[in-house]
């Protein structure tokens, strides 16, 4: 649960980062001077999901599962930038529960 809530929230900040997107996702809140950080951050949260996924007893299946969560929480994104970034925005919203769920789990 917590590589995924990563590797979404990961990818939810790098398309933050794009200036095409910022708007979209953030809305005219966001602070312009962060957004430079955007991509670093969000290939931290993407590294960290893969550190995650590599930390567990069984880490050869949890990788092949880490690969194959990568394309489902691109489409979803990628769905919610095409249809609403209200559907994106609650996506990171779940994404950041998924976090604090497995860590008290």
């Amino acid at each position: 649960m917590i590589a995924a809530g990563l590797l979404y929230l990961g990818l939810f900040v790098l398309a933050a980062g794009m200036p095409r997107h910022t708007d979209t996702l953030l809305g005219r809140r966001h602070i312009a001077h962060l957004i430079h950080y955007a991509p670093a951050l969000g290939w931290s949260l993407i590294l960290l999901s893969l550190l995650g996924a590599l930390a567990v007893r069984d880490w050869p299946r949890a990788l092949v599962a880490w690969f194959g969560l990568m394309p489902v929480m691109a489409g979803t994104l990628l769905l919610g930038l095409t249809f609403g970034a209200g559907i994106a925005r609650t996506g990171a919203v779940f994404a950041v529960g998924l976090v604090i769920a497995g860590s008290f789990a």
